[in-house]
């Protein structure tokens, strides 16, 4: 015993040395690692909304019928509608397209609207993208042959100067993790300065239902009128700030810089994705007859384009919730929450309480363990189960297995995934207004990262959203989480009765029990 004891000892010296070599070679790592000095540039603005094309018509169809501060939303559930809607705005383009991302992803999704925006620029339209560093794959190198277009231009959100070095990247990253951690996480396509799609999906296979693994069920909206011009100057404020860097800063790291050869490239991927690509069209299209049938489904309203301060990590910032808090004050009978990560913060529990003790009935749906792609959220999202009930809200989580209809919206052929999860982003008040967008309910969407998304006033589009919530909610795809007569926790669905959280198997359970003893539900 006496040996076991002192073997143990001896494991964790080794430990706690290994860990203090690691940080010393990190701070080591910060002292020598910076990015290029930033190019001295000046502020610059979206250009004018395009005078001509199919977009711009739609847009003046538009307010000629509904006013000047009018806006229309229409919603983007189905998998293969909301990656079709892109690739429509996209091919139709002839001015500008303003893109936004947390993560763009080089699957076949990614790899296909990179080829689309491609050509776009070898037309003539001005391309803007903003990409979050933290978990983007392209080197630097690949980013500056793509910034050599003269009609596509990149910046980074918040890059880590050693990016390109695994281990020296993730090094850099916990020497500097106060200004390295704040990411930004929007979600923002803006095209002709006529419409824009705003919400929950990144680019990558799993939000567009080409995961063999699992697909997120989400949702995007995309709107026409008032509101675009707001989100163009948001646009704006990012593209100008100090935190985002521009590629051009690389540019001078590579003597030679073979576009045609990325070009090349990206055609031969495209290519090699064929199979899984089949329900979308590879190749530029005609989209009048898409246009049109927009058109015929619009719901009108008006809308505030909201988002968090891209300012820098020690500034004193603007949170989006601070402004979508106001629109809860007014509900008066039911107000719904969609997240597909629900960890509470703050006072949140005495918010909901407060809305219980109102006769508001909140209604929250999230991931179960088995739906979740991120096990350690559900760690220590559970330990407020209990705590959330008493308040008088209904919790519902999210079946990893839903109705056929409902896989049907998360995936296209030829892909049957082994799971479905939540992924969407949205706040219904009264069945009236409602909130779509990046923002999750969680810690690092609230406090740490930035976000943004569409507070609309449409109370046609907002019953359609509830509506759609209520098909989730209901038994057939998700299980409604309650207290039963014992006060114990209970899951009740189409497979009936448990008193067990369900999961996807015993490595997952045993995942999550443990994963409740990290200290990192702040950074979740």
């Amino acid at each position: 015993m006496i040996h076991s004891l002192q073997r143990s000892r001896s494991i964790l010296i080794g430990c706690r040395l290994q860990v203090t070599i690691l940080l010393l070679a990190a701070l080591l790592l910060n002292g020598c690692a910076s990015l290029p000095p930033r190019p001295d540039l000046a502020f610059e603005q979206a250009l004018p909304a395009a005078t001509r094309g199919t977009i711009q018509e739609t847009a003046h169809r538009f307010q000629a019928n509904y006013g000047e501060q009018a806006s229309g939303f229409r919603l983007l559930i189905h998998a293969d509608q909301s990656l079709n809607a892109r690739l429509a705005l996209i091919d139709s383009a002839t001015t500008a397209i303003d893109l936004q991302y947390f993560i763009w992803k080089d699957d076949a999704v990614g790899i296909l609207l990179l080829d689309r925006i491609m050509k776009a620029a070898d037309r003539g339209v001005k391309i803007r993208v903003i990409l979050d560093d933290v978990w983007l794959a392209s080197s630097t190198r690949l980013l500056t042959k793509l910034n050599s277009h003269p009609n596509l231009e990149l910046r980074i959100f918040n890059p880590n100067p050693s990016r390109d070095k695994f281990i020296r990247k993730e090094l850099h990253f916990i020497a500097s993790f106060h200004e390295l951690n704040r990411r930004m996480h929007n979600k923002l396509m803006i095209v002709d300065n006529h419409l824009l799609i705003a919400g929950g999906r990144n680019i990558g296979n799993e939000y567009f239902g080409l995961s063999r693994k699992f697909n997120f069920l989400d949702i995007d909206v995309i709107a026409v009128g008032d509101v675009v011009e707001e989100a163009s100057q948001a646009y704006d404020d990012y593209w100008n700030t100090d935190t985002v860097y521009p590629v051009s800063g690389w540019q001078h790291k590579f003597r030679r810089i073979d576009y045609a050869k990325l070009r090349d490239g990206v055609a031969h991927s495209l290519d090699e994705y064929a199979g899984l690509l089949e329900t979308y069209l590879r190749q530029s299209q005609n989209w009048e007859n898409w246009f049109t049938e927009f058109e015929d489904n619009l719901h009108v309203g008006e809308a505030y384009f909201l988002q968090d301060d891209p300012v820098k990590i020690d500034g004193q910032d603007f949170r989006l919730i601070d402004m979508i808090a106001y629109f809860a004050d007014p509900t008066e009978v039911e107000f719904i929450i969609s997240s597909p990560y629900f960890i509470p913060v703050r006072d949140s529990l005495n918010i909901m309480k407060k809305l219980e003790d109102n006769n508001v009935q909140l209604r929250i749906l999230t991931n179960s363990l088995a739906s979740t792609n991120h096990t350690l959220v559900n760690s220590h999202y559970k330990k407020y189960r209990r705590n959330i009930l008493a308040t008088g809200a209904e919790i519902h989580e999210f079946h990893h297995q839903p109705s056929a209809e409902v896989v049907e919206l998360a995936s296209v052929q030829p892909v049957t995934p082994c799971f479905v999860s939540l992924h969407a982003k949205v706040m219904i008040a009264d069945r009236q207004k409602c909130y779509i967008g990046s923002l999750n309910f969680d810690p690092r969407a609230l406090v740490i990262n930035s976000e943004n998304g569409l507070l609309i006033d449409s109370p046609s589009l907002a019953e359609e959203l509830a509506g759609f919530l209520d098909t989730i909610m209901a038994p057939a795809n998700s299980w409604q989480v309650s207290l039963n007569g014992k006060n114990s926790i209970e899951w009740n669905s189409r497979d009936g009765r448990r008193t067990s959280q369900p999961s996807r198997g015993g490595f997952q359970t045993v995942c999550d029990f443990f994963g409740r003893f990290l200290p990192i539900e702040g950074q979740l």
